[in-house]
């Protein structure tokens, strides 16, 4: 079972290697000679990637967002469960017909009855 601290800990490692990689594309595009632009952009998506992150930190601290996705999560579970048993009963009748009609091919089979001479 994963404890919120284990959530907070696994967002925040996502967080820690997009800070990375944003700053060695930033060395790279600075090493490129791409001038202030490209490195304000790069300000830019990084303090919306970081403003992201917080929001999603305190959705998952709101218990109406915890109520909805659990919700959410066992809605899915059912829509999925109905469907894989519908899916499976219409196996069961398909497989049922190519055992019938399998049998039925050269009415040979032990139920044949032969004729009396």
């Amino acid at each position: 079972m994963t404890t919120t601290a284990d959530t907070k800990h696994a967002w925040e490692a996502v967080a820690d290697r997009l800070d990375a990689l944003g700053l060695k594309l930033k060395v790279h595009f600075e090493q490129a000679g791409s001038g202030r632009e490209v490195s304000d952009a790069f300000e830019r998506l990084g303090s919306a990637i970081e403003a992201t992150f917080s929001a999603v930190g305190a959705a998952v601290k709101d218990p109406a967002v915890r109520e909805d996705a659990n919700s959410l999560a066992a809605a899915l579970g059912d829509a999925l469960a109905d469907s894989l048993s519908h899916a499976g009963e219409e196996l069961k009748q398909a497989a049922g017909g190519l055992r019938c009609r399998g049998g039925d091919a050269g009415a040979e089979g032990p139920d044949a009855t032969t004729p009396s001479t």
